[in-house]
């Protein structure tokens, strides 16, 4: 009886987190209202909640809310899910089967981040990029694979956001241009840099999606254009998006 009543007490505590979580700070009578839970009930689940540093009530209003305290727990579970970890070994496999270099980015704003980076042994030419290296989103396939996967006032807001220097005569500098290309994008499942950010330079790239369904991250591979024709470059899209499959169902 005992068990059943302590089982019961964490789903109400539960109920508790969930609503505060959802709006904010709010008032006992809130609670009991949006739970259903007695006052008495909210009063005592709070006061234990408040004790473990989960949740702390307002000095002005007199209303609860929760702590920092949830960040710093989950923190490891977020840790279990970080992408360059989970993906590595299907990235390290990917430049292993292309021969060429894959990159891993981390979408900033209207930019892109280098955050990993992946290169063949039997490559014998080094890519310059580096890990770091921030790049507008709208000139390179991994930016183009992300916004992509965007509402149309996102992408638009990320254009105005962004310079329309002329990188190579390859790039895309007007709006409508760049509107077709992720049409293209979302067709095929893939985007394409066409020396559109270095001259000499194409990537194939596919965005991934996070734990949450957001997608903010993507991975490309690069190679040198006479390494990569036409040809090659739909041989290197297929092997692409299947990485890209494996790792949103990954379970590691």
């Amino acid at each position: 009886m005992a068990e059943q009543s302590g089982v019961q007490s964490v789903e109400r505590a539960f109920d508790l987190i969930e609503l505060m979580c959802k709006n904010g700070e709010m008032s006992v009578t809130a609670l009991s209202a949006g739970t259903g839970l007695h006052k008495t009930t909210v009063c005592r689940l709070l006061g234990t909640l408040t004790m473990l540093g989960y949740v702390r009530q307002s000095s002005r209003t007199g209303h609860y809310g929760l702590t920092l305290k949830f960040l710093k727990i989950s923190s490891g579970l977020l840790g279990s899910y970080d992408i360059r970890r989970r993906a590595r070994p299907m990235f390290e496999r990917l430049s292993r089967s292309c021969g060429e270099t894959v990159h891993l980015v981390s979408r900033d704003g209207a930019n892109i981040v280098y955050i990993d980076k992946f290169e063949s042994q039997k490559s014998s030419v080094r890519m310059v990029s580096q890990i770091g290296l921030s790049l507008p989103m709208v000139c390179t396939a991994v930016g183009k694979a992300i916004l992509a996967t965007l509402p149309d006032s996102e992408v638009r807001a990320v254009w105005d956001a962004s310079p329309h220097e002329k990188k190579t005569g390859f790039t895309i500098t007007e709006y409508d241009s760049f509107v077709k290309e992720l049409d293209t994008v979302r067709f095929k499942g893939y985007a394409v840099d066409n020396e559109e950010n270095e001259l000499g330079v194409r990537c194939v790239a596919a965005a991934i999606a996070d734990i949450d369904g957001q997608y903010t991250h993507a991975f490309s591979v690069s190679a040198p254009k006479d390494r990569m024709d036409d040809e090659t470059l739909e041989k290197y899209s297929d092997l692409v998006l299947r990485t890209r499959d494996e790792i949103e169902n990954s379970s590691l």
